[in-house]
């Protein structure tokens, strides 16, 4: 029998963004697989367990403290941490960086290297802090997993580690999600053509590049609608200007459920991700999976994960996504042809097999 401790310390029920649907969407996978030669054993606070109900089957260490205080953080994982996935035989840290003090059969999921790649997102001391104990960590890792080939590919460029120490290990979807949104709440967005992007208002996720898009079709679809959800970034102010002059209708959702971004997506006639950067990029599985049409930016982890089964664009050309966003609106072969495109796609990141890659991870240590 093999004991994994999973560390979510750093997981802080809706402030963490898309990592907190990756790592918890993969560890329920694993659990509704059922290997017989894991105990799996959970390191988090009491919230995060009450947020998700399927933890209360597993072994659980409670951490105590005000955790989303990173000072505060940094130091309960080498302390309570360490003391209670010491003696496991692996411990899997899924936050990004690796506690000072820490079990030696030790694995990392790295979600992306924005701070590298991106630093202007980060605010000095944050950007100076990432930078060293992304390196620190990378090197002093096990084994590193990753949510794409991407992300793998560089890590092993910027970070000199070793390519067989970096694995893939991509996302899924939640097959026991409710889809049941607020039916007023949807039956608001009226008859027309929706369109959908779900991301917080972050410089990265480029919302200006689609508002304009949307402003082009305002004479051919004058019931367009155009929905944003997610939270508020550093984007937020630009975003929320353009929205006051745009010419087409826009709902603006914020946060919302899972079960409502659902029903969203199946209620869209495009999910448009217009985003500059992106480890994974989940929302574009959810949308094909419910079969939904996408369109990405043909940047970072996205052509990986929609391969032929979207259009990938430039990511800050409005005239050519209006023209995608027209041509799948108006054309029903074509938007016939993605969604069984995506949901076929959608099939290689499946609970069972995502769940067999990351079990797979961590039998190899």
């Amino acid at each position: 029998m093999i004991s994994v401790a999973v560390n979510l310390a750093w997981l802080v029920p809706g402030d963490v963004g898309g990592s907190e649907e990756y790592t918890t969407r993969l560890l329920a996978s694993v659990v509704r697989s059922e290997p017989a030669d894991l105990a799996l054993e959970i390191v988090a606070s009491k919230r995060l367990q009450q947020s998700y109900p399927w933890m209360a089957a597993l072994p659980f260490a409670p951490l105590a403290g005000p955790l989303s205080n990173r000072g505060f953080r940094i130091l309960t994982e080498s302390t309570q941490v360490h003391r209670v996935t010491r003696t496991a035989d692996v411990v899997h840290h899924f936050g990004g960086r690796l506690p000072a003090v820490r079990n030696p059969r030790a694995i990392l999921t790295i979600h992306d290297l924005q701070p590298l790649d991106m630093p202007a997102n980060f605010s000095r001391a944050k950007r100076q802090y990432l930078r060293w104990a992304v390196q620190r960590s990378a090197t002093a890792a096990s084994l590193i997993c990753t949510p794409s080939r991407w992300v793998a590919e560089s890590i092993v460029e910027r970070l000199g580690v070793s390519p067989d120490k970096v694995r893939p290990v991509s996302s899924t979807w939640d097959p026991a999600l409710p889809v049941h949104g607020n039916p007023v709440e949807i039956a608001e967005l009226g008859d027309g053509p929706v369109v959908l992007y779900p991301a917080a208002t972050h410089p990265h996720k480029n919302h200006l590049t689609l508002l304009q898009a949307v402003d082009r079709l305002a004479d051919r679809h004058r019931d367009l609608t155009l929905v944003l959800t997610g939270g508020e970034g550093r984007a937020e102010a630009g975003v929320a200007s353009r929205v006051t002059r745009a010419r087409v209708r826009v709902r603006r959702l914020g946060r919302v459920t899972p079960s409502l971004l659902s029903a969203l997506i199946q209620r869209a006639d495009v999910l448009a991700f217009p985003s500059r950067y992106e480890g994974f990029g989940l929302p574009l599985l959810e949308a094909m999976h419910a079969g939904t049409p996408v369109i990405a930016g043909d940047n970072s982890a996205m052509p990986e994960v929609v391969a032929d089964a979207g259009l990938l664009l430039q990511a800050d050309d409005p005239g050519t996504w209006a023209d995608a966003i027209d041509e799948i609106v108006t054309n029903g072969t074509l938007a016939s042809r993605l969604s069984a495109a995506g949901q076929a796609r959608s099939e290689y990141y499946a609970p069972a097999p995502a769940a067999a890659r990351l079990v797979d991870a961590w039998r190899s240590l």
